[in-house]
């Protein structure tokens, strides 16, 4: 019976406890991911167990898919030299009739996306576990924000990614398929090798994405901080407003007690005998129009002491409002400090949490980033070159053959650079939001007109100093608009100096041929003057000869 009980009891709690153990408190980050996981899954960008995040949405180390993405690293590399050694033809024909930068040129931005391929899937497979531990952080992250009523939407995250896996698709579709039509002798066999040079592209804008939309996530929460700030601030405002709505209310009705009493009773005739039965008022001071005093009631004998003086009548004390649901307001936070202290605290430890996953974040992509930026300044440079060089009708590289089409050098310089730039923009925007916490802060500590309370701000503001986070590319430049700005001259300085190099090529090609022909010109009209002389002479000889007179 005992037993029983004990069962019956225990069943009582379990619900709960299953509940809490099966529910969690917020949806974590990676939940959203689930699209973008399978397809990076299957091209090789990450070596993360399948199973494992298909059933509690984390990311685990895997041994076999390390094996998996190493194989697919093997394969991509093999067949894209393939695809340079069906092409390479044409690259032979352009060294032996261009410049020698034209070829260098091309033979080295040839293996450039190759090495960026590289670059995102060995990086990928070194922190494989650290990208795990970083969105695990996030999700306790969230749970903080959560305790302090601070929630976050990871909806948008879904939709973005789709948006940038549809555009992703979208361009590598077009730019293969326009070149590979237009471009490419495709009644060979051979020309399906074509279809390889899209890889390393693609896979990079995958692993990009997860930067990206990571990097958003972050700034989201920074927002989620400074709007939670800024709702207290609002929110003093406010009660601030209604305590100065209440108090000229309150000297409104005094004033309103005050006019009543002293104005005096308005006539009326139908109670005249009535002030006759008084006695004591003059009739014609109640009913004379136009006297100043028209109104002004005489005291009557019940309004006397025994001394002939008025009594006053006493003043009706204020009553509240019967309903007390009108002049309910909530008391804001602001207005006690030390109830407002561990919250503000609270907030500025998740702040500072946010800012190391930042900079943790920045450290697991910062090879992949520094190769996407030298890529998209060189292939950005060396697209617009090549233009340059179809539209003077020279060779260019066979990978590079993109380029003879206006309109699709017009995309694949959209399609490269709108990469680099959204990452750019996207640091830019999660550090000014990271700094902008600060402020947030100091309009708390403003709005309040606490001495305790800006002492608090002030101390927190300290912290908040060190907490915010820029994004760079290991080091070497900061991920902001001023770099963007200093890659925007560079590439214009570049391509002008090779164009400049091109014109001086040419010219000095021309020259060369010019001074050839014009040899060989000089050769031709040598040996004619030679043959000239050499007639002539034999002319003389046989003249002389058949003139002279025989002796026989």
């Amino acid at each position: 019976m005992l037993g029983w009980l004990i069962i019956y009891h225990l069943s009582l709690f379990w619900p709960t406890y299953s509940m809490s153990q099966v529910t969690p408190m917020v949806q974590p980050l990676l939940l959203q991911f689930q699209q973008l996981f399978f397809l990076s899954k299957v091209v090789g960008v990450l070596p993360q167990d399948l199973t494992k995040f298909r059933h509690k949405n984390v990311l685990e180390k895997s041994r076999n898919g390390m094996i998996y993405m190493l194989g697919m690293l093997v394969l991509y590399v093999v067949l894209y030299n393939l695809l340079i050694y069906s092409f390479s033809e044409e690259d032979r024909t352009l060294k032996a009739t261009q410049s020698t930068l034209t070829f260098v040129i091309g033979l080295f931005l040839t293996y450039i996306g190759l090495i960026m391929m590289a670059t995102d899937q060995v990086t990928a497979l070194f922190n494989q576990r650290r990208l795990g531990e970083l969105y695990e952080r996030i999700r306790v992250v969230d749970e903080r924000l959560y305790r302090e009523q601070c929630l976050i939407d990871n909806s948008c995250i879904a939709k973005r990614i789709r948006i940038m896996l549809l555009m992703t698709i979208i361009f590598e579709l077009f730019i293969l398929l326009t070149t590979y039509i237009e471009l490419v002798d495709y009644t060979q066999w051979l020309s399906l090798l074509w279809m390889v040079s899209a890889i390393p592209t693609f896979i990079n804008t995958l692993d990009k994405i997860w930067f990206a939309v990571s990097l958003y996530a972050l700034k989201e929460r920074f927002e989620a901080i400074n709007a939670t700030l800024e709702d207290l601030v609002a929110e003093h405002e406010k009660f601030q407003s209604w305590l100065t709505a209440d108090d000229g209310n309150d000297a409104a009705e005094l004033r309103t007690a005050d006019s009543s009493e002293t104005q005096p009773p308005q006539y009326d005739s139908n109670l005249e005998y009535l002030y006759k039965e008084l006695g004591g008022i003059d009739m014609g001071s109640l009913r004379g129009s136009g006297s100043k005093n028209k109104n002004k009631v005489a005291p009557i004998a019940h309004s006397l002491n025994s001394f002939g003086e008025s009594i006053q009548t006493p003043r009706k004390p204020h009553q509240p409002n019967p309903n007390p649901m009108m002049n309910m307001a909530h008391e804001s936070e602001l207005s006690n400090a030390t109830k407002v202290e561990e919250k503000l605290n609270n907030l500025c430890q998740v702040h500072d949490e946010i800012c190391e996953i930042g900079k943790a974040m920045n450290g697991l992509w910062s090879y992949p980033i520094l190769s996407l930026m030298a890529y998209g300044f060189l292939i950005f440079t060396a697209q617009l070159y090549f233009l340059y060089c179809a539209t003077r009708a020279q060779s260019i590289p066979s990978l590079f053959r993109s380029a003879k089409n206006p309109f699709i050098t017009v995309i694949v310089l959209v399609y490269t650079s709108g990469k680099c730039i959204y990452l750019i923009y996207l640091s830019w925007k999660t550090s000014l939001a990271s700094k902008r916490t600060g402020i947030s802060l100091h309009k708390c500590g403003v709005v309040a007109d606490d001495n305790l309370l800006y002492e608090i701000v002030n101390h927190l503001s300290l912290k908040l100093l060190n907490h915010s986070v820029d994004f760079s590319a290991c080091g070497f430049f900061t991920l902001d608009m001023e770099t963007l700005y200093g890659v925007s001259g560079g590439i214009t300085s570049y391509l002008i100096i090779l164009i400049q190099f091109n014109l001086a090529a040419q010219q000095a090609k021309e020259a060369i041929q010019s001074f050839n022909s014009f040899n060989d010109t000089a050769g031709l009209v040598g040996a004619a003057t030679e043959f000239g002389n050499e007639s002539s002479t034999l002319y003389d000889l046989v003249t002389t000869t058949m003139m002279t007179p025989s002796n026989y």
